[in-house]
């Protein structure tokens, strides 16, 4: 009986990007409590990710004043059209990684919601929900990685652009609180461990779902790499090398949510079959 459930239940792998369910953990030998602590875990994890990579983003730049800026040699009209063209402050890295994360927690919520939905229910309603999350995904990362690339851009064209650009840009984003994100992200990867091995607890089989065990394996690689850069960077292009890795972030987080949109197509049309012979 078990193993008609996780057949049926299997169409999440297909309809999300995630091969080899049918090889997963048995909905019946589930240690549930694990299990919601591992989604909560997570779900803390994404939540962090977002509202600490504001309050980052809000202290990364010193506060420059037009009179410091003056001081600085900084044309007062290259300073204001600058702050116009870029109000946002850097540290986009961190909160970038909710991209992939989210993807990840969504991924991990359909698992869940398969131990307690009617198995023909979710079989129907599994593959238009991840059409849908992922259709919107796939917009919402396409677009802000637009921004993130116009955004490099300005950056490093201020940068170069010697002298009053180079003394802009060190104006705006010379400063970056690089032991601040370390402190964050030293506790997203602690976070991240944390839900691994409650995963694990929950079912030793969930190592063999490969497409869940390979997005985290990138979600920590490309939170290591970011560590690197913003330990590694001399100070004045630790904003430029933090933009630049959040634009690869939400480019790989793109590419993943347009897998999983194809990937749900076939899930659909299995689910109108069905409909389809039971209705004959």
């Amino acid at each position: 009986m078990a193993a008609a459930r996780w057949g049926q239940g299997s169409q999440l792998g297909r309809g999300s990007g995630l091969g080899g369910l049918r090889d997963g953990p048995s909905p019946d030998a589930l240690r549930r409590p694990f299990f919601i602590a591992a989604v909560a875990v997570f779900a803390v994890v994404v939540l962090a990710e977002i509202g600490l990579s504001i309050l980052l983003g809000g202290t990364a730049a010193e506060p420059v004043s037009p009179d410091q800026a003056d001081k600085l040699g900084v044309p007062i009209d290259v300073f204001l059209k600058t702050q116009r063209a870029s109000a946002a402050p850097p540290g986009a890295g961190i909160g970038f990684l909710a991209f992939l994360d989210g993807l990840l927690l969504f991924t991990v919520v359909m698992l869940g919601l398969s131990l307690i939905m009617d198995l023909r229910v979710y079989g129907r309603v599994q593959g238009i929900v991840t059409l849908i999350v992922t259709f919107l995904w796939v917009v919402g990362a396409f677009f802000t990685a637009l921004l993130a690339l116009a955004k490099l851009f300005l950056m490093f064209g201020l940068f170069v652009a010697a002298p009053f650009g180079t003394i802009a840009y060190l104006a705006l984003w010379g400063s970056f609180p690089t032991s601040q994100a370390a402190a964050i992200l030293a506790l997203l990867l602690l976070l991240k461990i944390v839900f691994a091995v409650l995963l694990v607890l929950s079912q030793p089989k969930f190592l063999k779902v490969t497409g869940l065990v390979v997005l985290l394996l990138v979600s920590v690689l490309l939170q290591l790499i970011l560590g690197l850069i913003h330990g590694f960077l001399p100070g004045p292009l630790v904003s430029i090398g933090d933009q630049f890795w959040a634009l690869i972030t939400v480019v790989v987080a793109l590419v993943w949510a347009l897998i999983m949109l194809i990937g749900s197509v076939p899930a659909i049309i299995n689910a109108l079959r069905v409909s389809g012979s039971a209705g004959d």
